[in-house]
């Protein structure tokens, strides 16, 4: 088990860029990073994040002289829950999973009686909106660094992504939007997305043998992105977490403990909200460790932000709501579904073992 490190993680990344670009940093910096900005005369920042790419596929899949490998800069540790949902969001805010909200996929709001896939807008295990607006970025808003950096009106902050103002279909079409916001006079913030080794991850495991041919597809890919850098230019390369191949506890498999539930577990399989009947509170939980034994750190809903483990900082007024009654963090290869038809992936993330939780910092700059 590996608990999150809040002086060494994505949010303290995000504290450098802001402090580099004269926006005031909302928690620590990264002194290595601050020292790395501080040593050259950089006009332009990406920070590129690769989605899953954790430090155990990279030492796995990647050689020790390549481009990746030969220019880590240091480990971070990954916020918790370590899932994309809330670690995009610190690395793009700059803010602690406990301060902006989006701890995980499936969220409970209580507001609107319902689960809510955060990114999608969809309720919880459905094709149907939940609204005709965002429901999570109506609840649960923030501003981005890139935004905040562009206020200053010293550099332009852009978003290059699938999802960003600037959109890619591509890993290629996002090295190219990457090496032409170089290119462009003035100064720059680019953060960047792309959503690999992740995806592939969740649908064939970890380990499979096509994982090493991704990785190479990304090395190979930020090759030329090394290749066009000059010495006005800086790209930090990180991860939002890395993945585990999980195998799928169901409580449908334990009735007397499914009863207990007020709505099937929120938050992420690994990383579990869990709502509980009043009624059942008293024997909720040594019926889920008699069900589940040792494979998650049980909390109630208040020793799990007591914990710590969702990052200093003021809470989100909405934080209590969302971790639930109960939640249950997995800290062995296991992971927590109400019924075994909602499981529909191999490799997941969200919990505190070291090869979801260590991510690399990776710094290009021209030789």
């Amino acid at each position: 088990m590996l608990w999150p490190d809040y002086s060494n993680c994505g949010t303290n990344l995000a504290a450098s860029i802001a402090r580099f670009f004269g926006v005031s940093p909302m928690h620590t910096t990264l002194p290595k990073v601050d020292r790395l900005l501080m040593s050259g005369s950089y006009r332009n920042v990406v920070l590129l994040v690769m989605d899953g790419l954790g430090m155990e596929v990279l030492q796995r899949c990647l050689p020790e002289n390549g481009l990746l490998r030969s220019h880590l800069l240091q480990p971070l540790s990954a916020v918790f829950p370590s899932t994309t949902t809330a670690a995009t969001t610190s690395l793009i805010s700059g803010l602690n999973p406990g301060e902006h909200g989006w701890i995980g996929w499936s969220l409970h709001f209580e507001q609107l009686s319902k689960s809510v896939d955060t990114f999608s807008n969809l309720i919880q295990f459905t094709s149907e909106p939940v609204a005709d607006y965002h429901a999570a970025s109506t609840l649960l808003p923030y501003r981005p660094l890139v935004q905040q950096v562009s206020d200053t009106r010293n550099a332009q902050g852009l978003y290059i992504s699938p999802y960003g103002d600037i959109k890619v279909n591509s890993l290629n079409g996002l090295v190219e939007q990457i090496i032409k916001a170089l290119g462009v006079p003035g100064r720059h913030y680019v953060y960047a997305y792309w959503g690999e080794p992740d995806h592939t991850m969740h649908q064939i495991g970890c380990r499979h043998t096509k994982i090493r041919g991704v990785a190479e597809n990304i090395e190979q890919a930020l090759l030329a992105i090394n290749q066009s850098l000059t010495t006005e230019d800086l790209v930090l390369v990180t991860a939002d977490h890395g993945l585990i191949d999980a195998v799928p506890d169901c409580f449908e498999d334990h009735p007397h403990l499914e009863r207990m539930l007020r709505f099937p577990p929120a938050v992420e399989p690994r990383a579990a909200a869990l709502y509980v009947h009043q009624e059942a509170s008293a024997d909720f939980s040594s019926a889920f460790r008699e069900a589940f034994e040792d494979r998650y750190l049980l909390m109630k809903g208040d020793q799990a932000i007591a914990s710590g483990l969702f990052g200093p900082g003021q809470a989100h007024p909405l934080l209590r709501s969302l971790v639930g009654d109960y939640f249950a963090v997995a800290t062995s290869d296991h992971a927590l579904f109400q019924k075994r038809e909602h499981c529909k992936l191999i490799g997941m993330h969200a919990g505190l073992t070291e090869q979801e939780m260590l991510v690399p910092l990776i710094a290009l700059t021209k030789a």
